[in-house]
């Protein structure tokens, strides 16, 4: 297959498989939607920081 053609077919399936994400996202609950949310930045950051995260979010 032609590099193109295969870097080109990559793309076209990673961009459907983040939108089929994103849908998913979407239709989630909103309270598990805020609750990944704050999982995923109560890992990124520690400290009394988490807290300010929280109650902005």
């Amino acid at each position: 297959m032609h590099p193109d053609i295969h870097l080109l077919l990559h793309r076209t399936t990673a961009a459907e498989a983040h939108r089929k994400a994103a849908a998913r996202v979407r239709t989630a609950p909103l309270r598990e939607r805020v609750g990944r949310r704050l999982v995923v930045w109560g890992t990124r950051l520690s400290g009394p920081t988490d807290l300010a995260v929280a109650l902005a979010a």
